[in-house]
């Protein structure tokens, strides 16, 4: 897909260079991406409404789209990020009623956005592949391959979730290499290597760490599963989940839902049972969808529609 020129400006979470970059744009269109702890320490960048309303005011016919990345949980008072918490709702609060148009990427963001903004125009997109497929192929998968890819907690965190399968999976030959694909941590990689540890064969386990993107396509392109701890509120917000369904991997998850992708997901207990046949009508349909609904060209595509034209448009839901 050809996109227009674009000016994408990084700030630095600076007030001054932002305003600067805004007075100098003029009534453009600006897509500002927002995750509290990219302008804050803390989370809650308060001066950035002001900079973005005084630009509001200088330039009337500029339109300002959020996509909300980022939305505070509910925090008890007891919690020590609960101040805080709230001094990101009220930033929030202040963004959503300067927006022309509300994005975000999960159903559950969307009912927290709708209820700290007062708003109901709410529109979610997913997020896309964070590595690109270099190739795809259903073909020639190693059946006995095994992908866990991500940030060490989500690392850990899944292996915590199939903790009882890989043992079994190991013992019955189903299971002959398990790759870890994602840059290292001493808190959560400790955590990790004592789950590996009680396995059967921990051998079997390949720490692989960081890797150049084309060589985790690669990787991705020839593992037959993809161990996934993605559920209905925040698969649509998992880049990971995002890159097996690009590759076409077999998404293995724990979560049974009738709702597409995840519905073309693999149950831990079908692992063992689930025919070559069925394997590759479940990929090829979750790679369609893929292409279809999450890949950059159709997000980029969504976000213009939204951006340019919020009025004749519905929430999604």
């Amino acid at each position: 897909m050809a996109l227009p020129d674009l000016d994408i400006v990084e700030f630095n979470g600076n007030g001054r260079n932002l305003a600067r970059a805004l007075d100098h744009a003029g009534p453009v269109d600006v897509l500002l991406h927002y995750a509290g702890r990219a302008y804050h320490a803390y989370g809650s960048p308060v001066w950035l409404p002001a900079v973005l309303s005084r630009w509001k005011q200088k330039c009337p016919a500029g339109r300002l789209t959020v996509l909300f990345h980022e939305i505070p949980p509910k925090l008890p008072f007891s919690s020590r990020h609960y101040w805080m918490n709230l001094g990101n709702e009220r930033v929030i609060r202040k963004l959503a009623r300067l927006a022309d148009a509300l994005i975000t990427n999960t159903s559950e963001h969307v009912a927290k956005l709708e209820r700290i903004s007062g708003r109901r125009d709410v529109h979610r997109v997913p997020v896309g592949s964070n590595i690109e497929p270099s190739e795809f192929s259903v073909q020639q998968r190693k059946r006995t391959e095994f992908v866990v890819f991500g940030l060490p907690f989500g690392r850990w965190q899944t292996l915590e979730m199939f903790n009882r399968e890989i043992p079994s999976w190991q013992k019955n030959g189903h299971l002959a290499r398990l790759h870890l694909i994602g840059p290292r941590d001493a808190k959560f990689d400790r955590r990790s290597d004592r789950l590996i540890e009680t396995y059967p064969n921990p051998a079997s386990v390949v720490i692989q760490g960081e890797m150049p993107p084309a060589e985790i396509s690669r990787l991705l392109a020839s593992a037959q599963f993809a161990l996934s701890n993605a559920g209905p509120e925040n698969w649509s917000k998992s880049s990971t989940f995002m890159a097996y369904a690009a590759h076409g991997c077999a998404i293995v998850s724990e979560w049974k839902s009738e709702s597409v992708p995840l519905s073309f997901a693999v149950r831990p207990g079908e692992v063992t049972t689930v025919s070559d046949g069925e394997l590759r009508e479940r990929t090829e349909s979750l790679h369609e969808w893929y292409d279809k609904n999450a890949a950059w060209d159709v997000i980029a595509r969504r976000i213009s529609e939204i951006a340019s034209d919020q009025s004749a448009l519905t929430p999604t839901d």
